[in-house]
């Protein structure tokens, strides 16, 4: 893989054309990882408290931390809703999920909205009546992931600002060769 400087020096080196495909093929690149990272957003939606139920659920997953805030772990919880059995994911400060003592099939008390596409965890309870995840938190967490994916995209866009201005000034500079007279 070539670095920075290398790049840089290929850049000065070659022709005009390829200067510009080079540039665009960056900028094209660029520009699809910032369309990933906004298929990543979130919308919260209130709950809808009469389609909310108690049920039980187990752990189904170990915690791993949440890309967006290390302090956040992520894991599953499965329960059967409708004869169906379903799986979602939960978050939690890591210290928090230590100290509660959940492992892989503890019990846990789940509140779950019914949903058209399905169903949403919007609280865990231990059996013990320890609260470790509600609705306001998940509020939270999908604040955090939106506001990590628009500072990415906000990066992604100077990132292509960056290359767009050599783009344009090998354009302006080389039009007679590129676009014949003008």
């Amino acid at each position: 893989m070539a670095s920075i400087p290398e790049f840089i020096s290929l850049l000065k080196a070659s022709p005009p054309i390829r200067r510009i495909k080079l540039l665009c093929i960056v900028i094209v690149t660029l520009v699809a990882f910032g369309g990933l990272y906004l298929s990543g957003l979130q919308h919260y939606t209130a709950p809808d408290f009469s389609r909310l139920e108690l049920i039980e659920g187990h752990v189904a997953g170990y915690p791993d931390s949440w890309e967006h805030n290390r302090a956040l772990v992520h894991f599953g919880v499965s329960y059967k809703l409708d004869g169906r059995r379903e799986g979602k994911p939960v978050y939690m400060y890591h210290d928090r999920y230590i100290s509660s003592g959940l492992q892989i099939n503890s019990k846990v008390l789940l509140v779950v909205e019914r949903l058209a596409e399905g169903s949403r965890v919007r609280g865990l309870t231990t059996l013990e009546g320890q609260v470790l995840y509600e609705d306001r938190f998940y509020r939270q967490v999908v604040a955090w992931n939106n506001g990590s994916i628009m500072f990415r995209l906000f990066g992604i866009a100077l990132m292509v600002m960056v290359f767009a201005v050599p783009l344009l000034i090998t354009v302006i500079r080389h039009r007679r060769e590129l676009f014949g007279t003008i």
